[in-house]
């Protein structure tokens, strides 16, 4: 038991990196692993997801989960697109008597049976889509001012919000038995209080804490964020501290 880890294991948003989570990599404690997941992009083109749907996707992320959860404890955190991919791995493990992570966090995802409303529209010209991005947080003003710069990406992108998109809840047929953490940022355009409120459907275990922030809220964090969630990972806190 002395050789057992503690593991975040983390999911970003929509046409997002591991990358974003270089910061909490970087500060984490030594008794605590931060592994970021990289979804399975297209072997035609490295700008290109794999897989189109979370039919598709998840079992194969669930796997991933597994493996490099291996034994050891650990807590999956989502942001925006990644919260509801959390969701969706945690569910498939309830349901196959998997893995489960000791809780469930997302950040700025609606709760899963809420449509998702996304208003960059993957099918928009990429000046286009490079504004609304802008619009929602996304892309910073010295970037939009160059949409041609961002091109390259927004295959990635597109893909994610169709993936997104094209998501239809089914009803669970037992609540999830791990707590649910869920955070949300005040000027966050996206997902209102009450879509961060309806995850108490989910789970019998579920708090919402309401950040000062947009829809982002892992690359605006100033630590609040990280704070709690590296705190819940290590000592299975399930209250901000």
């Amino acid at each position: 038991m002395e050789n057992r880890r503690t593991k975040l294991i983390c999911l970003h948003h929509a046409g997002g990196s591991p990358s974003v989570f270089e910061p909490w990599v970087r500060a984490a404690p030594e008794e605590l692993d931060v592994i970021a997941l990289e979804l399975p992009r297209s072997q035609d083109s490295a700008t290109r997801r794999l897989y189109g749907t979370t039919e598709e996707l998840v079992p194969v992320l669930a796997e991933d989960v597994a493996e490099k959860a291996a034994c050891d404890d650990y807590v999956l955190f989502g942001q925006s697109m990644g919260g509801l991919l959390a969701y969706l791995v945690t569910r498939h493990f309830h349901e196959r008597m998997g893995p489960l992570p000791e809780a469930l966090v997302v950040a700025a995802y609606a709760a899963p049976h809420i449509p998702w409303r996304d208003p960059t529209d993957p099918d928009a010209p990429d000046g286009e889509l490079v504004r609304r991005l802008h619009d929602i947080g996304g892309v910073p003003d010295w970037l939009a001012a160059h949409p041609e710069w961002l091109s390259p990406f927004l295959g990635l992108v597109r893909d994610d919000a169709r993936l997104c998109g094209s998501y239809r809840h089914v009803p669970q047929s037992s609540r999830l038995p791990v707590p649910v953490r869920v955070f949300g940022g005040n000027r966050d355009i996206l997902v209102p209080e009450q879509a961060l409120r309806a995850w108490a459907e989910i789970s019998d275990d579920v708090t919402v804490d309401v950040l000062d922030g947009g829809h982002f809220l892992v690359s605006e964090d100033f630590g609040h964020l990280r704070k709690y969630v590296f705190g819940l990972a290590m000592n299975g806190r399930t209250g901000v501290g």
